[in-house]
């Protein structure tokens, strides 16, 4: 048991030498000797050298570390910058006419004959394939075929004439 701390302890030792953060080298070093016990359990044989082995995955793990952290580049904007950039929230109009848009087309939706209102569903919104859809519904291929036909039909007129029935 001494010499697994002893060798806990200098291999803490060269991972904080190598990575600046204590909680990434801890990290590093757990894992460490977490690969270590998998790789002495598994069926590729016995580890020769097990300190050598075991620094040799930390120096690996520290060096994969290293990688991750250069692709994690921080850029300095300047506030003035920053302020121009576009909020991810739509602004209230854009908002509205989206509301206004997925209203409206609940309404051409519910104004269709049922069928093709729920193959267009089970098509769009659900992502079924034409033959799952007809296995769920009792009805061929060909005939979820028509309905969807039918549904994009009936969207496309309702959106060239500005279809829009009373709520």
């Amino acid at each position: 048991m001494r010499e697994i701390d002893e060798a806990d302890r200098r291999l803490q030792t060269y991972v904080r030498g190598k990575v600046s953060n204590r909680q990434d080298a801890e990290d590093i070093a757990q894992e460490s000797w977490a690969r270590m016990a998998a790789a002495t359990r598994s069926d590729r044989g016995a580890v020769e050298n097990v300190r050598s082995y075991l620094f040799r995955i930390a120096r690996n793990l520290v060096i994969d570390h290293r990688r991750r952290a250069a692709s994690m580049v921080e850029v300095k904007v300047d506030e003035a910058v920053m302020e121009r950039v576009a909020e991810a929230r739509p602004d209230p109009e854009s908002a509205l006419i989206t509301r206004t848009e997925l209203l409206r087309m609940d309404r051409i939706m519910a104004a269709m004959p049922a069928r093709p209102r729920e193959v267009f569903r089970l098509s769009r919104i659900e992502g079924l394939s034409f033959a799952e859809i007809g296995r769920r519904l009792g009805t061929s291929r060909q005939t979820v075929h028509e309905h969807m036909t039918r549904a994009l039909l009936a969207i496309q007129i309702a959106a060239e004439t500005d279809f829009d029935p009373e709520p």
